[in-house]
């Protein structure tokens, strides 16, 4: 294997393969650009691999499965496949690395369950395997050959920073940016301005997905509920994700006050700290289990108090927010403040389990196991 030398220390380089390089996407951000940033300015080498260049010949690489299954079809998948088995007889060892339960097909979709069998198919080619949430491991290890192990590397919980590790000063700096900076200036403006006498609630989040049932549609069965406050208490629900279209359908004929934000990842933060309330309703499924906890630690971690269902990566922060209390919904959005103090205690936890740093060590552990 290629052996590279840094900062006086001598190293395999580890290659990381996302399944599209665009900070866009929470999972590219996450689990490829932020880790590999991070681990790149402590000295270490890291290569991103790019979109249509022939992958490694030598060192590890982190392959995410989502780029297997993004190939569109079985006959596209199988052609990654023979491409990773080409580089694994090269030398190079890889890491699966997983944030969703991508065996499902609720739907029944017959090109989906084409496209899983392709995938099953490749799964005995990696050295190990990664996730995002300890939820996911049982859907992996029952899919996995026998004796596989499985290591939970968790998501990094993202600052106003975060884009530093992975974005030049210049590509920061860019003018262009400079409109959708004021537009959220504005936008925050006025939303501080309203929240002097609405309460501002909020959901964030991935619209949803076709092969799985969550994401937004999970919002309606607290409607009755927010509808009938809203009589008494005057509120606003802000909906952040990818789908306005999604965001029509969910909400035509909710009877209480929302609007729609696309997802931004350079200006959704300090949105984000400006909120009374986060609702993260989540019914428990084969989907949900396997989430991370991104969602309600990025929220504690900027103060703000969250209530949520009892999803298995939630349940460790129960002491921090209001997990499985929809019956107090009411009392929560009149008077957030006993949840916000709660919020504010978990600050210092996130930070020494979940920042960049402590999750970049948990990838280098994984690294040094396999060299």
């Amino acid at each position: 294997m290629t052996i590279f030398s840094t900062k006086g220390s001598t190293e395999l380089i580890v290659h990381w393969l996302p399944h599209a390089n665009n900070p866009a996407y929470a999972g590219v951000r996450l689990r490829c650009l932020i880790p590999q940033g991070t681990l790149a300015q402590q000295g270490h080498a890291m290569h991103i691999v790019q979109p249509g260049a022939a992958l490694p010949r030598s060192g590890l690489m982190v392959v995410q499965a989502k780029w297997l299954l993004d190939a569109g079809d079985a006959d596209a998948l199988r052609r990654r496949t023979e491409a990773l088995r080409d580089a694994g007889r090269h030398g190079v060892r890889m890491v699966l690395d997983s944030f969703d339960n991508y065996f499902l097909n609720q739907s029944g979709d017959p090109a989906r369950a084409s496209l899983l069998t392709a995938y099953r198919e490749a799964l005995g080619l990696f050295d190990a395997y990664s996730v995002s949430s300890p939820g996911l491991v049982p859907f992996m290890v029952s899919e996995l050959p026998p004796g596989s192990v499985v290591q939970v590397v968790g998501d990094p919980i993202e600052n106003v920073h975060s884009h530093h590790c992975y974005e030049s000063w210049f590509r920061r700096a860019q003018p262009l940016r400079l409109p959708d900076a004021f537009g959220a200036w504005l936008h925050l403006f006025r939303h501080r301005y309203q929240r002097r006498q609405v309460r501002q609630l909020m959901w964030f989040g991935n619209h949803g997905t076709s092969y799985a049932q969550g994401g937004m549609i999970e919002l309606q069965r607290i409607f009755p509920a927010l509808a009938s406050l809203a009589k008494t208490q005057a509120l606003h629900l802000t909906i952040v994700s990818n789908s306005r279209t999604r965001y029509m359908e969910v909400f035509e004929g909710a009877q209480f006050s929302h609007n729609y934000r696309d997802w931004d990842r350079l200006h959704f933060l300090p949105l984000l700290a400006e909120q009374d309330l986060v609702l993260l309703p989540s019914r428990s499924n084969s989907f949900t289990a396997a989430k991370s906890n991104n969602r309600l630690l990025l929220a504690l971690a900027q103060g703000v108090p969250v209530m949520a269902d009892p999803l298995p990566d939630y349940l460790p922060w129960k002491d921090y927010c209001a997990v499985d209390e929809w019956e107090n919904l009411v009392s929560y959005v009149v008077n957030p403040t006993p949840l916000a103090l709660r919020a504010a205690q978990a600050a210092v936890q996130i930070d020494a389990a979940y920042s960049a740093r402590a999750i970049s060590a948990q990838w280098l552990t994984l690294f040094k196991s396999l060299s």
